[in-house]
């Protein structure tokens, strides 16, 4: 468990009135504040909680829209964002409310907009605590290619794949196979430092050709994806 995810748990066993969440589907949120201080408000009902994603990490900057049940916003606020990485208060947020039932919004660009019921406020002063509120990142699409450094090797060598897996959104990190129809012949890990480029070495192939295809196998964070087909030529080593 990460020291953010510890802290993230943390704060919200801290919250005083736990509700159990229950996600409802997803509608668009409206306009948002920073949220401030608690003990700015106390004196106002509030409902309060953590956003993590889903390795359950806090998530700073999601909109959070509290709605009341005749579709009425009554406040909105950004999950805080703190200047220091390991502290406890990434993704925390409260709303001052008044009196009524409220539905909670999470929105956030790259990220599946989702409702939680939030319970009903009765009396002044009251807290609600949703504890932790999950919200999925959206996993960005990636392009995988694959070129063969020798074209034909014999049945004593080994092929090998270049693979680049690339992406709009950054630098993809994972696991990467060359299969042959459904066999795994062959695979690597692409690390952040290799800039989305890997050479997989084969197993030792039999004569013939073969057609190969790349494939980077994705994770939470990034999307799937495959080269076209590739062929290698394999002979006879000649004596």
């Amino acid at each position: 468990m990460s020291r953010r995810r510890t802290a993230a748990a943390v704060l919200a066993a801290a919250l005083t009135v736990l509700v159990a969440p229950h996600a409802l589907p997803a509608r668009a949120a409206g306009t948002h504040d920073r949220a401030a201080a608690p003990s700015r408000v106390a004196a106002h009902p509030l409902i309060q909680g953590v956003v993590v994603d889903q390795d359950g990490d806090p998530v700073d900057d999601v909109e959070v829209q509290a709605t009341q049940d005749d579709d009425t916003e009554q406040a909105s606020a950004l999950t805080y964002a703190s200047d220091r990485p390991d502290s406890p208060q990434h993704g925390y947020f409260f709303l001052d409310v008044t009196k009524g039932t409220f539905t909670l919004t999470l929105s956030k660009d790259g990220y599946r907009t989702v409702e939680y019921d939030a319970g009903t406020v009765t009396r002044r002063g009251q807290r609600i605590s949703m504890g932790e509120l999950e919200i999925v990142k959206i996993a960005p699409r990636t392009t995988t290619s694959g070129s063969l450094e020798d074209a034909t090797v014999t049945t004593r060598q080994r092929g090998l794949v270049g693979v680049v897996v690339s992406s709009h959104a950054g630098r993809p990190t994972g696991q990467v196979e060359v299969r042959e129809r459904g066999d795994v012949v062959g695979g690597a890990t692409v690390a952040r430092s290799d800039h989305g480029k890997v050479t997989v070495t084969l197993d030792r192939l039999g004569r013939g050709d073969h057609d190969l295809r790349a494939f980077f196998l994705g994770s939470s964070s990034w999307k799937g994806s495959s080269s076209k087909v590739i062929t290698l030529h394999v002979v006879k080593r000649r004596h």
